[in-house]
C-alpha cells in the first residue's frame, strides 16, 4: 500500500516543489567540502560519524511519520532489499570518493564523482529498458564541461593519475546506483522512512570500511565536532533528504543532472568562505550548468 506523506500533498499543490527540492539539496551536497576540510579524521571516518549523527533526527523524522499516520511500521516491512542496495551504494560512494583522493587530486576526484548523470540512463536502460532523448545526453555533456571549466585550474592530466580517476569515475558510478535504487523503492514508501533505513545501512559499511583500512574513530577535536555536525544536519539530514523527497516525483536520471549544482555550490562557497579565485571561467562554468539544468526541465 502507498502512504501519502505531507510532502506528496504539497507536491500536489505545488509542482515544482519537488524539482525545487531536488536543486536545493544538491546545493547543500555543494557545502560538504566546506566542512570535511575541517575535520582531522580520516575520510571514511569522517563519513561514518556523518551518518551516525544524523540518525537520531532521521530517527524522530521517521517516528513523527508513523504519528501522522504515513507509516504502519517502524520497521521495513517491504522493500528492504532495495533499502540495503541503496544504503551499501551510498557507503561505496563515499568510500571509493575519499579513497581516490589519495590517488588524484581533489578536483579530478569531484569531477569524475560528478558522473552520475552519464550512468543513470544507462543503467537504467540496460535494466528496465527505460531510453533518454539525444538532448538530455547534450544536456549532461553541457554540465560536464561546466563542471570541468569550475575546476580547469586544477585540473591535472597524468599518467600517474589514472588509477585515482578509475577509482573517482566508480564512486559516480555508485551515485547513479544509489539514485536508481531510491527512486525505485521511494514509491511506495516516505521519505524519513526511506532516509533513516538506508541511513543505518550505510553506517554498518562504513564502519567496517573505515576498521579495514586501519582509520581511527578516536581523539576528535572541536573542528571534528564542527564538521560532522554540519555535514550530519546540513548536507545529510536536509541536503540528502530533499534529494530523497525529490526521487518521488522526479526522474533519477533528472536529479542525477541537478547534482552538477553541487560543484557549482561549492565554487561559490569556496570563493565567499577560504576567498578562493572565481575566476570568467568558473562563472561560465556555473552558467552553463543552470542553463542546462534549466534548459532540459520541460523535456523531462
Amino acid at each position: 500500500m502507498e502512504y501519502e506523506t505531507s510532502q506528496d500533498r504539497w507536491a500536489k499543490v505545488l509542482p515544482m516543489l519537488p524539482i525545487l527540492a531536488a536543486c536545493l539539496g544538491s546545493s547543500l551536497l555543494g557545502a560538504s567540502a566546506i566542512f570535511v576540510r575541517l575535520s582531522d579524521l580520516g575520510p571514511i571516518a569522517t563519513a561514518f560519524y556523518r551518518i551516525m549523527f544524523a540518525l537520531p533526527l532521521l530517527a524522530i523524522w521517521m517516528v513523527w511519520e508513523q504519528k501522522q499516520g504515513y507509516l504502519l511500521s517502524k520497521f521495513p516491512q517491504k522493500d528492504y532489499l532495495g533499502l540495503v542496495a541503496a544504503g551499501l551504494f551510498f557507503a561505496l560512494d563515499l568510500t571509493f570518493w575519499y579513497w581516490s583522493i589519495d590517488y588524484t587530486s581533489i578536483v579530478n576526484s569531484t569531477l569524475f564523482n560528478n558522473t552520475a548523470a552519464f550512468f543513470v540512463p544507462i543503467i537504467t536502460w540496460v535494466l528496465y529498458r527505460e531510453r533518454q532523448s539525444p538532448i538530455f545526453f547534450l544536456a549532461v555533456l553541457v554540465c560536464f564541461i561546466g563542471c570541468a571549466c569550475l575546476m580547469a585550474d586544477s585540473l591535472t592530466v597524468s599518467i600517474s593519475n589514472i588509477w585515482g580517476d578509475a577509482v573517482a569515475l566508480l564512486s559516480g558510478m555508485m551515485v547513479a546506483l544509489y539514485l536508481i535504487a531510491l527512486r525505485r523503492v521511494r514509491e511506495d514508501i516516505s521519505t524519513g522512512y526511506l532516509m533513516f533505513w538506508t541511513a543505518m545501512v550505510s553506517v554498518f559499511f562504513l564502519g567496517i570500511f573505515a576498521f579495514l583500512v586501519g582509520e581511527h574513530f578516536w581523539p576528535m577535536t572541536i573542528k571534528d565536532f564542527v564538521s560532522i555536525f554540519g555535514q550530519a544536519i546540513l548536507v545529510h539530514v536536509l541536503g540528502q533528504g530533499l534529494l530523497a523527497f525529490s526521487l518521488g516525483k522526479v526522474p533519477a536520471n533528472y536529479v542525477a543532472l541537478i547534482l552538477f549544482l553541487a560543484p557549482a555550490t561549492a565554487g561559490v562557497l569556496g570563493w565567499g568562505v577560504y576567498d578562493e579565485s572565481l575566476s570568467v571561467l568558473k562563472l561560465a562554468g556555473i552558467a552553463l550548468i543552470v542553463v542546462s539544468i534549466l534548459s532540459i526541465r520541460k523535456k523531462m
